[in-house]
């Protein structure tokens, strides 16, 4: 009989398998909708070109009925489901050489505290945790860190598996970390 921790890895991984068949449906589903809006948008040009309907009439309800469905779908908390778009996170080059190990001290990992969406690649490997609420941004703890950053150390448990954002982050360009990164002067941390 496996033990506690071999269950609870294997209902993990179903989870994530289940929830990304769902969220596959679910981007399936948007690429419909797509073809819908694109016949609805080719029917409406024809009723323009034929003088059936005013352009700038139709725009005006447009726009209203957008922003009032907009501002629901806010009101409601809809979330959407994204993923990074990159190339194989392993084949990248040029990547930038940043000393972490002497900048950890100033600068207490502020990078690993940013939400970003994974990618395809990184759901296959099943190596980055992702936040089952928000598909499929990276997670956090309750400290807003990455989940896979230890808190004694600052130092990452994924770092060879890392995903591809982290791979081309640059904190010398990121005013969020630096106010002057060749002065080592952090910048002050701004609330969202």
């Amino acid at each position: 009989m496996p033990d506690n921790k071999d269950s609870i890895e294997n209902l993990r991984l179903e989870l994530e398998n289940a929830l990304r068949f769902l969220h596959t449906f679910n981007m399936q589903s948007k690429i419909d909708l797509i073809d819908i809006t694109s016949r609805l948008l080719a029917l409406i040009e024809e009723l323009v070109a034929s003088s059936v309907i005013d352009l700038r009439s139709f725009e005006k309800r447009r726009q209203i009925i957008s922003e009032r469905e907009t501002e629901r779908m806010n009101r409601e908390g809809h979330v959407k489901v994204m993923v990074c778009e990159t190339e194989d996170k392993y084949a990248m080059t040029e990547l930038p050489e940043i000393d972490c190990t002497q900048l950890i001290p100033l600068c207490k990992a502020r990078c690993c505290t940013y939400g970003f969406a994974i990618s395809i690649q990184d759901l296959n490997e099943g190596i980055v945790r992702w936040n089952y609420g928000l598909p499929y941004h990276i997670k956090q703890n309750k400290d807003s860190y990455c989940e896979h950053n230890t808190c004694e150390t600052m130092k990452c448990t994924i770092y060879d598996n890392r995903p591809a954002v982290c791979r081309i982050y640059d904190c010398r360009k990121d005013q969020r970390v630096w106010s002057d990164f060749e002065k080592k002067i952090l910048a002050d941390i701004q609330k969202e």
